[in-house]
């Protein structure tokens, strides 16, 4: 074999192991549909922060203005994974549908607005009885005040109005003219609620103490084959969650970026306290959610919610993380919660 002849075999061999190394490399394209949150600016930091690169994902966000449309997103395979809220995807599975809960984004974090001349007169749910209330359609807000209502011996069908709108503004706009009595709302619309002169009189926090809002859902046959990605899709919202924790203004000036809000709006709404960042699936507190649903009457399932719930996801994520990390209080905290929860 003459050296020339050597020279290429070696460098097309050079080349060849070079080209399997980038491929085995590439990053895996996923879209995640979102809701315009500071609830869920997990999310953009992941992205921004280069959390999800690290894990070999590409991901693309796309938003959706309510959790109606970005679940049939899912459920028509348009989106490998996102985050509608808890009621969006728990009807649906008491419809018959193949979504799976994957995760949590977020909890609480949801507000009841009014006028400032009708905020003295509210100081319970019931104190709504025969007015008329907007709310957001598949909303957790939504059916956290229909449940409360019921708690608090108001029938829901008859004793109040409720219109179903289509997103926060639209919400915020009816309060404001006079159109409806009260509104509905997440965060960090009830900043921008009160920014227009209206008063939140009520958080979901005291009306239903602990309730899970945004879950990571998927449907069934974008999960199958693919549990590596979806471990490292969860893995990477496990490390935004930590850098919440961990540095505030990191994560204030990416949120801000997304949702185009000023910092010091959208640090007042992500550390505030009404709302929780945790990325654990929380079988128990799905369980508690959909039979508040059931007794609220929003749905009617004799299914077994739970088998609807993969935390295999979360688990092998945050051991691999309490591996690389086996120092660290913030992933042995996590890991305690997971245990208790599910």
């Amino acid at each position: 074999m003459t050296q020339n002849k050597l020279h290429i075999r070696i460098a097309l061999a050079f080349l060849f192991t070079f080209a399997c190394a980038a491929s085995a490399f590439a990053a895996d394209k996923i879209s995640i549909g979102y809701l315009s949150s500071t609830g869920q600016g997990k999310f953009f930091i992941a992205k921004d922060a280069g959390i999800f690169e690290k894990n070999g994902l590409d991901v693309t966000l796309v938003e959706f203005s309510n959790s109606g449309d970005g679940i049939a997103a899912v459920r028509a395979g348009k989106l490998d994974a996102g985050a509608f809220g808890s009621l969006a995807p728990l009807i649906h599975i008491a419809q018959g549908a193949d979504i799976r809960v994957i995760g949590g984004i977020m909890g609480g974090d949801q507000a009841v607005i009014t006028r400032k001349e009708n905020a003295g007169s509210v100081k319970k749910l019931s104190d709504l009885k025969g007015k008329k209330i907007a709310t957001i359609r598949l909303g957790t807000a939504d059916a956290i005040v229909r449940g409360g209502l019921k708690k608090e011996g108001i029938d829901w069908r008859k004793d109040v109005s409720i219109v179903e709108l289509k997103n926060p503004p639209a919400v915020i706009e009816a309060v404001k003219n006079g159109s409806v009595y009260a509104g509905v709302t997440w965060g960090p619309h009830d900043l921008r609620a009160e920014e227009a002169g209206l008063s939140v009189v009520l958080r979901s926090k005291d009306i239903n103490p602990g309730h899970i809002c945004c879950r990571l859902i998927a449907s069934l046959r974008k999960l199958e084959g693919r549990d590596d990605v979806y471990k490292r899709l969860v893995k990477s919202l496990l490390e935004a969650e930590k850098l919440v924790q961990n540095d505030h203004k990191k994560s204030v000036e990416i949120i801000a970026k997304w949702i185009k809000l000023d910092t010091a709006l959208v640090n007042k709404a992500f550390y505030s306290g009404h709302v929780t960042q945790d990325t654990d699936p929380n079988v128990k507190g799905v369980e508690f959610f959909w039979d508040f649903l059931k007794d609220a009457e929003f749905i009617k399932s004799d299914k077994k919610v739970s088998e609807y719930v993969v935390t295999d996801y979360y688990r092998n994520a945050l051991a691999e993380l309490r591996k690389q990390q086996p120092k660290s209080e913030f992933y042995a905290k996590a890991e305690t919660i997971f245990k208790s929860r599910n």
